[in-house]
């Protein structure tokens, strides 16, 4: 099959149901494995009710980079998606990104993301929301803009950079983490414009944003020079009301001076006689 999609699921049934529902109405050639962490609201037995679904089942949050470590081990498709349980996806979604794996180096590459905390649209008028979107391009590099909440790679990739770094735990920089050694490797993390996703936000990682600076203070100490590459979300928000269509944004020259960066760094490492890390 060509595609293995990965959702972890911790309660929070009627998401998960309704995702399952845009998955299998927007996908073709798919196996879903879904990586339960502990529900206790039917959300198992409502898995183990459809037998087309490979169901992990941890008796209690093994976090989000375990997760989905396990999910990889046992996924047979030829490119690997992490999606969360609570996003709607968009038609041919899929293809969408994987014709950026077939024109480019590509490490991730994620749809749009559409949230209502700051589009206005809803899960019923989302998909032409989008379509009211236009690009001067079918996909464009940006660190931010690829969000694992819906992405796709493929295993050339995770063979090359290695699969999550569980000392994230349970959630927050995982992903950051993921496509900087993917840019070292010398790979791109792309957004194609082609299709959106309607997300939800964080209906099960709110709980854990505690968190957050501990995983935080861990990725900068892997990736010392990776703090000029993102810029916060609130910011990133304002930028998009500013933009509307996410046109005017600064990202793709943060990227590019990053490139340089890394290049700079190697030749001096190069000159020095210091191995790469």
């Amino acid at each position: 099959m060509k595609l293995s999609v990965i959702t972890l699921t911790l309660n929070k049934l009627e998401y998960t149901k309704n995702f399952i529902e845009s998955l299998k109405k927007y996908t073709k050639d798919f196996e879903l494995i879904i990586v339960d962490n502990g529900s206790t609201d039917g959300t198992v037995e409502y898995i183990k009710s459809m037998p087309d679904i490979k169901l992990i089942q941890n008796a209690e949050n093994n976090g989000f980079s375990k997760g989905n470590n396990q999910g990889i081990e046992i996924a047979q498709g030829e490119y690997i998606g992490f999606l969360n349980n609570d996003i709607l996806l968009y038609p041919n979604w899929f293809e969408a990104c994987k014709r950026v794996f077939e024109n480019e180096k590509a490490g991730f590459v994620s749809p749009r993301h559409i949230n209502p905390h700051y589009d206005n649209t809803n899960p019923k008028k989302y998909i032409k929301y989008f379509q009211g979107f236009h690009y001067d391009k079918p996909y464009e590099k940006s660190f931010d803009e690829c969000v694992f909440s819906c992405v796709i790679t493929n295993r050339e990739v995770l063979n090359k950079i290695g699969v999550f770094d569980e000392n994230f735990f349970p959630a927050f920089f995982e992903d950051n983490d993921l496509k900087y050694r993917a840019i070292e490797a010398g790979y791109g993390i792309y957004v194609t414009n082609e299709a959106g996703f309607f997300h939800f936000g964080s209906v099960t990682s709110v709980k854990h944003s505690a968190n957050m600076e501990k995983n935080r203070a861990y990725y900068y100490s892997k990736h010392p020079l990776a703090e000029y590459l993102s810029i916060s979300g609130a910011e990133k928000f304002q930028l998009q009301r500013m933009a509307k269509q996410f046109k005017v944004f600064p990202l793709n020259k943060i990227y590019a001076v990053h490139l340089l960066f890394i290049k700079l760094i190697n030749r001096i490492k190069k000159i020095t006689g210091v191995k790469k890390s």
